[in-house]
């Protein structure tokens, strides 16, 4: 089923309350804050209770992903529509380049994550609801930037999944994505590379929620080819929009899943 079809049946997407790179980002600083107290022993002691736990691996040199053993098995080169590019300039391109995002993903995750399902995630109040089956994507202007989320169930345990393929080329007052590295305030960060060599960065961050639980995030983030875009995967332990409750201990993807599905749709798109 396409876009346009899609559309039709679901109208329009409400704008997701959830800006979970906003989230990942705004911890990244609290640990840089952390890191430069460090040294200062009573400031140390007053961001103790917000800084996250875990290590902080130093930057390393690239490995193939399939070498690097975070992903059981490398994406075959016959998983999604074979070398489609990231298209902005149209209207009816930016729909096809949403076409191909979603077929990419759905087919990667049917290989990779056998067994899950795509269901309904609410997230503002009063929407309506979309149909299960299919991840929720849209695209955002000024700049463009192509956006998914969705409900993720497997064997009793649903959380939810983002996806984002936004420009790297940052300015003031829009949407954009750091280009993430293992500098040491990512935790438990490894720098690794797609069977087809494009750079990846992959980290895990923890976030205090209700009840003593923690909300985790998996994500992954992979420059894209000519360095234009990235393309980032979130799996989260939580169901619906902001400040929902934790639905399960961990994300029902698992890192080595997530890794792989993000790969096999990196290394399809051509520019």
């Amino acid at each position: 089923m396409n876009q346009d079809i899609l559309d039709q049946l679901i109208g329009d997407p409400p704008r997701s309350t959830v800006d979970v790179g906003a989230i990942i980002a705004r911890q990244r600083r609290r640990r840089r804050v952390a890191t430069v107290a460090g040294a200062a022993g009573a400031v140390l002691a007053i961001l103790a209770g917000v800084a996250l736990a875990g290590g902080h691996p130093l930057a390393r040199t690239p490995a193939p992903l399939a070498a690097s053993g975070t992903a059981s098995a490398a994406p075959s080169a016959s998983t999604g529509p074979r070398g489609f590019k990231v298209r902005t300039g149209t209207e009816a391109g930016r729909r096809q380049t949403l076409d191909d995002l979603r077929t990419a993903l759905e087919q990667a995750t049917r290989t990779y994550a056998r067994g899950t399902a795509w269901i309904y995630m609410p997230d503002v109040p009063g929407e309506k609801r979309t149909p299960d089956g299919h991840p929720r994507m849209w695209t955002t202007t000024d700049p463009v930037s192509f956006e998914g989320r969705s409900g993720i169930a497997s064997a009793g345990r649903k959380g939810g999944f983002y996806l984002s393929v936004r420009p790297t080329a940052c300015v003031t007052g829009r949407s954009c994505s750091d280009v993430y590295s293992c500098d040491g305030t990512l935790t438990d960060c490894t720098a690794t590379r797609t069977p087809a060599g494009l750079p990846v960065v992959r980290w895990m961050e923890k976030d205090p929620a209700r009840g003593g639980k923690q909300y985790v995030f998996y994500i992954v983030q992979i420059t894209l080819r000519g360095g234009a875009n990235t393309l980032t995967l979130r799996a989260v332990n939580y169901f619906g929009g902001d400040a929902s409750p934790v639905s399960a201990p961990t994300p029902v993807l698992t890192r080595t899943q997530l890794d792989a599905i993000a790969a096999a749709i990196a290394d399809q798109i051509s520019g």
